[in-house]
């Protein structure tokens, strides 16, 4: 697989390995666009054995997510990696409690590799731009799905 050039060049100039430790982690950040001069956040269950592969690799701005509480609370991410949730309903409910980290124009990459069902999927794509995202239009047929925080735009009340 090839590599995305800024993400082999960054990796190339702070000596990172470029070889993954984790498919899913590198599909989803080949997906991103993400190298290690983005700020990175990861929620779900297996956020944390996700941020400790990230550091691994050279990410050095990353956090856990559990909740946006405000938009001063923490720095707005560039990418947003949502692991290890077994349900749509749980992928669906951890992208809503942390949109508020994701800068606009930023990317969440959810991995839905435990759904098999096609209708779940495509629900989830759905909630996700109730929320405010972008999302392709064939997403839910991939193993992650990208979606796209839209600029400006405000949840109605």
């Amino acid at each position: 697989m090839s590599l995305h050039p800024l993400r082999q060049a960054a990796q190339f100039l702070l000596g990172v390995p470029t070889d993954g430790i984790d498919p899913t982690l590198d599909r989803m950040l080949e997906l991103a666009q993400a190298t290690p001069l983005c700020f990175v956040a990861v929620a779900g269950p297996d956020a944390a054995e996700a941020m400790g592969q990230l550091w691994r690799r050279g990410y050095q701005r990353v956090e856990i997510a559990r909740r946006a509480t405000c938009a001063a609370a923490d720095e707005r991410s560039d990418v947003l990696l949502v692991v290890g949730s077994p349900t749509a309903d749980d992928m669906r409910a951890t992208a809503a409690s942390t949109l508020g980290l994701l800068r606009p124009g930023g990317v969440m990459v959810i991995d839905v590799g435990a759904l098999v069902d096609a209708a779940q999927r495509a629900a989830l794509c759905e909630g996700l731009a109730q929320l405010g995202l972008d999302v392709q239009p064939q997403a839910h047929l991939a193993a992650e799905i990208l979606a796209t925080r839209r600029w400006g735009w405000r949840k109605a009340a």
